[in-house]
């Protein structure tokens, strides 16, 4: 699969991605099937659109395309509004490119771009630079400035420039539509077996390996180390069972997220992973750090003892939950 974005993120940017305007020295000759969308959290609602636009595009012989961004487009569409980014733009690729999608496009989301006019957007956008044959989007997708453009409006331009449009149904799961809004309340309320559920993959945090206080090493308990990036995710404070992804091999293990309340002067929230029966060295190593299940919220203790009493006792927990969990 190829990748193309123009990003002002540094943060989890495919090494392979190529400038946007590179795409279109792409042969699209043949017509390209674009799906529209924001993607974050790839969630059951929208694999089923991505599976749509790989199935449709196969059988026409379509080049195909998920059109997305490099970044969320609420950051400039409401400034004062916090919208926690759930996916890297890698963590994204990765999925797009299993499910067979030819190219993944990242498009910035800036001030000019939010002003554009839907009816510009399928225009000068789909048909001009992209000669779109098709186009998928979910049942509530909207675009163009003020978010003015529906799907209604696409088959109506459809049909004056020659285009199909497939509207894809919501998923739902307990009586709720899936949606990318729901999958932030599970991660920032610590149910990782329903983010599971709506999702089909355990909540994730990549980050490379940093040196930190090495407090987890005094206690008996080494910790590898990432520090969130700013605007991501983060599960509600507490430990957790984990898995570890360290150069395509996973480990078992458990992960703290708080600022350990046990020891005065740390503000920043960690990522402490003390991963099961490793012992190399890791500073410097980009890993990925999988929530399988919470086991306690974070809790200040009288001591280091007490501490360490209550790590064993997670451990022990956390043997128990991974026994069963075989997959990420």
């Amino acid at each position: 699969m190829k990748i193309y974005g123009d990003f002002e993120i540094e943060y989890g940017v495919p090494e392979n991605a190529e400038p946007c305007e590179k795409f279109f020295d792409t042969d699209m000759s043949c017509g390209t099937g674009i799906g529209l969308g924001n993607f974050d959290g790839v969630h059951r609602g929208h694999a089923s659109l991505i599976d749509t636009l790989a199935d449709e595009c196969r059988k026409r012989s379509l080049l195909s395309v998920v059109y997305t961004f490099s970044d969320h487009p609420n950051k400039i569409l409401f400034k004062d509004r916090e919208t926690p980014v759930i996916m890297t733009v890698a963590q994204k690729s990765e999925i797009f490119a299993r499910k067979g999608i030819d190219v993944s496009y990242f498009e910035l989301f800036d001030e000019e771009y939010a002003n554009l006019h839907a009816e510009e957007f399928i225009e000068e956008y789909l048909v001009k630079k992209f000669n779109a044959k098709l186009i998928v989007v979910g049942h509530n997708y909207s675009f163009g400035r003020k978010g003015l453009g529906t799907p209604a409006l696409l088959k109506e331009f459809g049909k004056k420039f020659g285009f199909d449009v497939i509207v894809v149904p919501p998923v739902m799961e307990d009586e709720n539509v899936i949606s990318s809004t729901l999958l932030r309340s599970f991660i920032r309320d610590g149910r990782m077996k329903k983010y599971r559920k709506f999702t089909g993959r355990y909540y994730s945090i990549p980050g490379e390996v940093a040196v930190g206080r090495k407090v987890g090493h005094e206690l008996g308990f080494p910790t590898a180390n990432i520090m969130p990036q700013k605007g991501f995710a983060l599960p509600l404070s507490g430990v957790y069972a984990s898995k570890t992804v360290i150069d395509g091999k996973v480990y078992d293990g458990i992960t703290n997220i708080g600022n350990n309340p046990t020891f005065d002067g740390i503000k920043d929230i960690t990522v402490e992973t003390h991963i099961f029966d490793y012992n190399c060295e890791l500073y410097g190593k980009n890993i990925e750090v999988f929530f399988v299940d919470m086991i306690r919220g974070e809790c200040r203790f009288k001591n280091a003892e007490e501490l360490i009493d209550q790590i064993r006792c997670d451990i022990k927990n956390a043997r128990k939950i991974l026994v069963k969990k075989n997959d990420i």
